[in-house]
């Protein structure tokens, strides 16, 4: 219970120094925060979760602001930050009030890009720009359930994202489903799970929320894979001890879960 309690402190001072140094670092240039992910969904865990956020700018920055950016960023938020790293996108409000696909980044960083940053961070700088098609589904989560850190109401900054290409997303996000499911079983059940549960009842959802959905929705042959990848999304250890996935019952479920994916069943 202790350390849960210091975990959370720890994510709230995390979200402090981020406001704070995000508001002097771009000063007028700056929008608006705006955390989406499992943090906003009520499911973070420092342990194994990212904190995902979106800041949004009037005008492109300066390869010196992005700079100060990734300086602030390594030097005083990484240390605090859960066990994943944090993501964030840099976006102009001109595409994020006319939205269109894919939507450009002006900037982007995640802990898949930390050694990188590393070895050469002039260049990753320059060079970090460029076209994310998960960006629609960030969107979609932050005009529905996003939580404003800093400046402008969500309203006022993201345009509505159209359902159809948000679908398309959702698409694009399971498209390997059937092979990468023997490597990332938790990530990729819950996900074919949250495919489900907007392509039947238009939801959006966590992974988690998207898990206890399809408990009550599909065949019961199924549960104790789901429960199993529910367990290991909770647990308080990053490495999952339980029992293992087996390689059949995986299979079994990508196929059939991309069977009603793909064709309205």
């Amino acid at each position: 219970m202790f350390d849960m309690i210091f975990l959370m402190a720890r994510t709230d001072e995390l979200l402090s120094l981020l406001k704070v140094g995000y508001e002097k670092i771009l000063a007028g240039n700056l929008i608006g925060i705006y955390l989406h992910g499992s943090y906003v969904f009520g499911c973070y865990n420092e342990r194994i979760s990212d904190l995902d956020y979106i800041i949004v700018v009037k005008e492109a920055l300066s390869f010196d602001s992005k700079k100060r950016l990734m300086e602030y960023t390594l030097d005083y938020l990484w240390p605090l930050s859960p066990e994943k790293g944090l993501e964030f996108h840099v976006l102009l409000l001109r595409d994020t009030l006319n939205f269109k696909q894919p939507l450009t980044f002006d900037f982007h960083f995640s802990k898949m890009h930390y050694d990188e940053y590393l070895r050469d961070g002039k260049s990753y700088i320059k060079r970090m720009r460029g076209k994310d098609p998960d960006l629609v589904a960030h969107i979609m989560v932050i005009n529905n359930f996003g939580q404003v850190l800093s400046g402008s109401k969500i309203k006022n900054v993201f345009s509505r994202v159209p359902s159809e290409i948000y679908w398309q997303s959702i698409l694009y996000d399971v498209d390997s489903a059937r092979t990468e499911i023997i490597s990332q079983p938790m990530y990729i059940i819950l996900n074919l799970c949250r495919a489900l549960a907007y392509k039947k009842d238009h939801l959006i959802t966590s992974k988690l929320s998207g898990g206890l959905w399809a408990l009550e929705k599909i065949p019961k042959r199924f549960s104790r894979l789901i429960q199993r990848s529910l367990s290991e999304y909770r647990s308080q250890n990053p490495i999952f001890v339980g029992r293992k996935y087996g390689q059949a019952e995986l299979e079994e479920f990508a196929v059939y879960m991309l069977k009603r994916i793909d064709n309205n069943q």
